[in-house]
């Protein structure tokens, strides 16, 4: 069994905006995510539960997660990203609930610094709770790339 590295080693993001907890499994190019939502989430609508658009970024994580294995194993930290988009975003259902359990699924369609992948998100049960193609910008020096920016 594959032991991963703590999340936070693998992503930039923190509480309350950290929407992924560890990375689960890996299988060719599809990487596998829990994140079980908490009672205060930010995105918590009360008596209503969590939007189910807030997969996207749960999404995103995933990629950003997958990213960040990959660094890590060549001995680099986590960077940022560039969300380019996304198409067909579709959604099952549109309340996610506190304690619910997903598993975010990121499969590499297109991998380079500019990089496509088809996310799921599935319940605990296995059923698909929301997909997405998700094409993102990831440049290998962040750092040059944004001195070379004018923002």
């Amino acid at each position: 069994m594959t032991v991963y590295p703590d999340i936070n080693r693998l992503v930039p993001h923190r509480a309350p905006m950290l929407l992924i907890d560890r990375i689960v499994g890996e299988t060719g190019d599809v990487t596998r995510a829990d994140y079980r939502i908490p009672a205060d989430s930010l995105f918590l609508v009360e008596g209503r539960g969590v939007p189910t658009y807030a997969a996207f970024e749960m999404m995103a994580q995933g990629i950003c997660a997958t990213d960040g294995l990959r660094r890590f194993r060549r001995g680099q930290g986590p960077e940022l990203g560039f969300l380019l988009g996304c198409r067909r975003f579709a959604a099952a259902r549109s309340w996610l609930q506190p304690g619910e359990t997903l598993t975010l699924e990121s499969t590499c369609l297109l991998d380079g610094e500019t990089s496509s992948y088809q996310c799921r998100v599935l319940d605990a049960d296995g059923a698909e709770v929301a997909n997405a193609t998700v094409n993102v910008f990831q440049p290998e020096d962040i750092s040059a790339y944004l001195e070379g920016t004018k923002l």
